[in-house]
């Protein structure tokens, strides 16, 4: 052999044996229990998925616990289940003079990149060392916090800042009528609008029978099954809120909660395949297909190539214009403080930066400027959550995960959750509980959720124990055979599965067979991740348009009452 060619056939043979070992890997990882779907990789399908279901089921070790009655409790806790706030919502801006402002605001607005301009022009303010008329050194700290859950920690007393700036000024109202002393300071930081983006096919479909594409035809063609759109939960969006209210206002003017308003809002429920639990749900769903349109902010709608590529943006209701409050009383100097900042915020060049940021949308659309009192406010909550499943009742299965790693403080505030939450679910939902470890155990079987049933389920949920290992999918499986079982008895019923788990499937089914399953059956799974970051239990709520939360001991019962809350 010549010499001079060894090496380069040395080099060649290793690398080939190098491609062998990296494919080998990749294959060796593509076929482990955990395999999550990221966000550009085909929704997983598997052939026969019934007889598959079947199958597995065969293999899992199913126990059947006693049914014991436990105590039915009703009051509302809703104000000690708040969040610690400063690990929920952190401050994105953190002031440090000697006299400092904390103001509560919106996402769009204490956001990141396109969505940070208060952000930014809260840091701007306090690099240059404003003083008060003692001397006294100004700054201002922002805290990024949704609209209702800022109305939340106001109302209740929990935390107040000095200043609060919802995206419009309803949740204003709210607030004032649940008891918080507000003051308008400013009836506008930075101008926004709410609205609809529809594609362009079901612009087009709406403009041919209704004559143009306004709100109010688009809501009639939702209302006469024409379409099919999606709103944001309207107990902590504002642009949900603002969609609802108008909704109402436009089935009947002069009372929100007649029996036409009230008829016609049932009608457009049934075409709303399910009410959003956060934007980006929305979003998704309708870059899929499953949602023609869905209410969006303008200066969201022009910051996203997604929507301004392919939908209209139609305007609609009360002006987002991120009015600002004063929270309680504030002292002399907090008060001077504000007006320092208010004054900088609205000068030119905090403005023209907020133009940048696609604030200030250039419209002629005419603003609803309807008063709407907080009470009425109230009110049409009430009537979105008693008839937003017009009438049609939801099957709803419970998966608790009690697995080793739940021991302790886990289990006590997943047992909490589960009996807090539950007082948001109508009784004429059905409700059933398992919990898996090593094995599925069937603590309460589905029903009514009557009295009787909710002394079941609060008996079932106290006898959770903690111990050995994950079965995640097994627990699904099972979840799913006893979901498609009942609705037999109640077809047209809405079907839903909540898993509640903190760690990674480590025995049973795999997650492709489950997934599989899932995406077969349509039923939606929403899974909240305990104090852990889990993709595949992300990728498993993305799978029927469902949403993943990620939630931790401080904070879960306050997420699942809102989720319970949103879907039941």
């Amino acid at each position: 052999m010549n010499k001079s060619k060894t090496p380069v056939i040395i080099a060649v043979i290793g690398a080939l044996v190098t491609m062998i070992m990296i494919i080998t890997v990749i294959k060796n990882s593509s076929s482990k229990n955990e395999t999550p779907v990221s966000d550009t990789t085909p929704k997983i399908t598997i052939d026969n998925p019934e007889q598959k279901l079947e199958k597995c089921l065969k293999k899992i070790n199913i126990r059947t616990a006693d049914k014991i009655k436990g105590t039915v409790d009703y009051s509302d806790k809703g104000s000690a289940n708040l969040p610690n706030i400063e690990t929920k919502y952190p401050l994105t801006v953190t002031g440090d003079g000697d006299v400092d402002i904390e103001i509560f605001s919106t996402s769009e607005k204490a956001g990141k990149n396109n969505n940070g301009w208060l952000n930014e022009t809260a840091q701007q303010f306090n690099e240059q060392r404003n003083r008060l008329s003692n001397g006294k050194i100004i700054s201002v700290s922002v805290r990024s916090i949704p609209s209702g859950a800022s109305s939340d920690y106001i109302s209740n007393n929990v935390y107040l800042p000095q200043a609060y700036t919802p995206s419009n000024e309803l949740f204003g109202n709210l607030a004032i009528e649940q008891g918080a002393k507000l003051k308008l300071e400013a009836e506008s930081l930075v101008a926004n609008t709410a609205g609809i983006a529809i594609s362009r096919t079901a612009a087009s479909t709406v403009a041919s029978k209704y004559g143009s594409v306004t709100y109010e035809n688009i809501v009639d063609a939702v209302v006469n099954g024409e379409l099919q759109m999606g709103y944001t939960y309207p107990y902590t969006s504002a642009t949900g809120l603002n969609f609802l209210v108008n909704a109402l206002q436009h089935f009947d003017g002069d009372n929100i909660l007649s029996d036409a308003a009230v008829s016609k809002f049932q009608q457009l429920q049934k075409s709303i395949p399910f009410v959003c639990y956060t934007t980006d749900q929305m979003v998704n769903a309708m870059q899929s297909g499953t949602l023609q349109a869905g209410v969006v902010e303008f200066q969201a709608y022009t910051n996203s190539a997604v929507l301004k590529g392919g939908y209209d943006f139609v305007p609609f209701g009360y002006k987002h214009s991120n009015p600002l409050y004063s929270v309680g009383e504030l002292t002399n100097e907090e008060q001077e403080a504000l007006d320092t900042f208010l004054g900088y915020a609205l000068s030119s060049g905090p403005q023209q930066h907020a133009k940048e940021y696609g604030f200030d949308p250039d419209n002629n659309f005419n603003y609803n400027t309807r008063a709407i009192s907080g009470a009425d406010i109230i009110s049409a909550q009430r009537l979105w959550k008693e008839e937003k499943d017009s009438g049609s009742p939801t099957i709803a299965l419970f998966i608790a995960d009690v697995s080793g790693s739940m021991t302790g403080d886990p289990l006590n505030r997943l047992k909490d959750s589960l009996i807090e939450a539950s007082k948001n679910i109508r009784s004429d939902n059905y409700v059933g509980l398992i919990s898996y470890s090593d094995d599925v155990t069937l603590n309460l079987p589905i029903g009514q959720f009557d009295l009787e049933q909710r002394s079941y389920f609060a008996g079932a949920v106290e006898k959770l124990k903690a111990g050995g290992n994950t079965s995640t999918y097994d627990a699904l499986l099972v979840g799913i055979n006893m979901i498609n079982e009942y609705k037999q008895s109640i077809p047209d019923a809405k079907t839903m599965i909540f898993v509640l788990s903190d760690g990674q499937c480590n025995r049973g089914v795999e997650y492709g067979t489950s997934a599989g399953i899932v995406s077969h059956y349509g039923i939606p799974i929403y899974t909240i991740g305990y104090n852990e970051q889990i993709d595949s239990l992300k990728d498993l709520s993305s799978i029927n348009e469902a949403v993943y939360i990620n939630a931790d001991n401080d904070d879960v019962v306050y997420e699942l009452a809102a989720l319970f809350n949103a879907q039941m």
